[in-house]
């Protein structure tokens, strides 16, 4: 389990903004395939805009992690922490803080991270437990390998189109190619 969290309701409110559109895709057919066009913000509302979030590399030798956050608060919508296994490997524990409608705690399912125009990632998450102001909720959490593609599509991209559970948001990736490189050179 992901190390507890405070957040202010506002922003667990606004992890999650409820899209009932679907994804906006257009673009000319070349013979054989039809290239996707970038989803729109109006069908990925911007989930971090409106408080300034950014990426930030928390690595202080000891807990290698990654957020994206709102500076000097606690306030986050996406956690990443290095876990060193008994075994000798790595994985990234994720956290997305925010509620998808329908899940309750333990549900699996999957989701998909999109960057720019490129490939849906699909994730399988489980909605698992953790303390956010006192109060015990359910988040989505998953686990990832250190190598996983998502990595360096987030790094190199310029915005995620999250689509979980047919709640769509997405997040810019300003400054995710630093704070990513750093955090992942220090989870090895």
């Amino acid at each position: 389990m992901l190390k507890r969290y405070t957040l202010s309701a506002a922003a667990i409110v606004l992890a999650l903004v409820a899209s009932s559109g679907s994804a906006t895709q257009s673009g000319a057919v070349d013979d054989e395939m039809a290239r996707p066009a970038i989803p729109s913000r109006e069908d990925y509302p911007d989930a971090g805009q409106a408080f300034g979030m950014v990426w930030h590399n928390e690595s202080d030798g000891k807990l290698p992690m990654l957020t994206f956050m709102v500076p000097e608060t606690d306030n986050r919508l996406w956690a990443m922490r290095c876990e060193k296994l008994d075994n000798g490997s790595v994985r990234i524990a994720n956290m997305i803080i925010a509620t998808p409608r329908e899940m309750v705690a333990d549900d699996q399912f999957g989701f998909t991270v999109r960057v720019d125009d490129g490939a849906s990632i699909g994730v399988l998450a489980r909605m698992l437990p953790t303390q956010i102001e006192g109060q015990d909720l359910v988040m989505p959490q998953f686990y990832l390998p250190n190598n996983h593609t998502l990595f360096p599509a987030l790094a190199r991209g310029n915005r995620a189109f999250v689509n979980l559970n047919g709640n769509r948001f997405s997040v810019h990736l300003k400054g995710s190619g630093d704070a990513l490189v750093s955090f992942l050179r220090a989870c090895r």
